[in-house]
Parts: C-alpha cells; sequence; structure tokens
C-alpha cells in the first residue's frame, strides 16, 4: 500500500452513467439489466458505450494512420510528474492559445504531464455550455505545449480541441480540433479529455504539481479507452 502521509488522493474521474453527456454525435453511454437479483439470484448490468466515453485517452491511432492503439502504450507513459495550470479565466468556446500558456512558463517541465484546468467539469450535464462550447487548445497552444517537451495533456471538455461539427442546435466553433490532435499525438503527447477535480488539485493556486497515474481499460487494437486518472498532490 502506498504511504500517503502528507498527500491527497484525487480522483480526477468523472462517473459514468446511463444517459450521460457525450459528444453530441457518437453514440450514447447506456446500462441496461441483464440478470436481477429478484429474478436470477444476482445481478448483472450490460454496458454498452465507446472507446471515448467519459474521462478518457485518445491513443495515438485515434488520429494517426499508423498511430499506436491504446494497448500498446507502456505503462511509464502513464504516470509521471506533472501540473495542473488554472485557466478558467477562459470564456465559452474560447481557444487556449500559446500566449495563456507562456503565461505559466516557469512552470512547465520537459516530460511533464499538463492538465488545464477550466471549470468546465462543474457544468457535466446534457446543457449547451458543456455539449459545445468548452475553452480548446489552439494550434499554437499545441505547437507550444510540443515545443515544451511536455508527454500528456489533459482537459475538462469533451474534446482538447474545440467543437467542430454542425447539429441542429449548434453550428461549428473551430475547424482546427483535428489538426490540434495530430500536432499532440504525432509527437507523442497523449490527451486525456473529460477529467474532472483539478481545482481539488490547484486549490485556489494558479498552479500546482502533481503526480499523476492515467490507468486506460488494455483494450487490444483500439483508438482510445476510458481511464481512471488520479492525483497524487501534497496535502
Amino acid at each position: 500500500m502506498m504511504d500517503l502521509r502528507g498527500r491527497r488522493a484525487i480522483d480526477l474521474t468523472h462517473e459514468m452513467y446511463h444517459g450521460m453527456p457525450s459528444w453530441p454525435t457518437n453514440s450514447r453511454f447506456s446500462v441496461e439489466d441483464s440478470k436481477l437479483m429478484e429474478v436470477d439470484g444476482y445481478r448483472l448490468r450490460e454496458l454498452r458505450m465507446n472507446t471515448h466515453h467519459g474521462t478518457h485517452v485518445d491513443a495515438p491511432s485515434h488520429m494517426l494512420e499508423d498511430g499506436a492503439p491504446v494497448d500498446a502504450i507502456p505503462l511509464e507513459r502513464l504516470m509521471g510528474e506533472g501540473v495542473v495550470l488554472d485557466l478558467t479565466g477562459k470564456g465559452d468556446g474560447e481557444p487556449i492559445t500559446a500566449e495563456d500558456l507562456r503565461a505559466f512558463d516557469g512552470e512547465l517541465r520537459r516530460g511533464d504531464m499538463v492538465f488545464l484546468h477550466t471549470g468546465w467539469d462543474s457544468l457535466r450535464g446534457i446543457n449547451r455550455r458543456y455539449l459545445f462550447l468548452w475553452p480548446y487548445l489552439s494550434v499554437d497552444g499545441a505547437r507550444y505545449l510540443v515545443g515544451k517537451g511536455v508527454s500528456l495533456v489533459g482537459t475538462e471538455g469533451l474534446s482538447i480541441g474545440g467543437w467542430g461539427e454542425r447539429v441542429a442546435s449548434m453550428g461549428p466553433i473551430t475547424d482546427t480540433g483535428a489538426e490540434v490532435h495530430r500536432i499532440l499525438l504525432s509527437n507523442g503527447v497523449l490527451i486525456v479529455e473529460e477529467v474532472a477535480n483539478l481545482g481539488e488539485v490547484l486549490r485556489g493556486r494558479r498552479s500546482a504539481r502533481a503526480f499523476f497515474i492515467v490507468m486506460p481499460l488494455r483494450l487490444r487494437g483500439l483508438d482510445g479507452s476510458p481511464a481512471r486518472v488520479v492525483a497524487i498532490a501534497e496535502d
């Protein structure tokens, strides 16, 4: 058992439940009873989900023709030191730019896992702001993080890029989402989306360092996976 004296374990993972919010044009997460205690003497439920439901990891193969699948990501790439950055000043549908990130230049170290806190986790639900208007990483922001040598970028939004599709209630916010993914993934930077509770790491600070653990399911050959994400932070 890990000795956590003087440290806190913070769950950065959203709950998964029937009808939870997800990318509007993709399949919905659902839960159905398969066996009932009252009938069968035990419980068993069937989950229907895609590889990018809930808090999840984007593997390189999500956007790169020859990219590695999620089960090929080495374990040591999924745990390590990193930092949470306070970007709660960003408004609805605003890009997080290189200029925004340069304000934290002294806090970023080569090899860091970098998590972008915008407060969007608190909006989680079937609503316009959460489904379409999260702050997203811009192309120059992605290039800046690649230049800093970070190993992973996490966001509270549904995607590291902005909403770029069209449905009856909402047109695109940006057309750079795919490019941002490719910039990061082609340079060895993993992506974690729909992260929660980053504010508990920050505790009102501008930035805060922690040790992070990201555990996707071991799904053979697939492009991503729901994941349990944990921060170990100083108390």
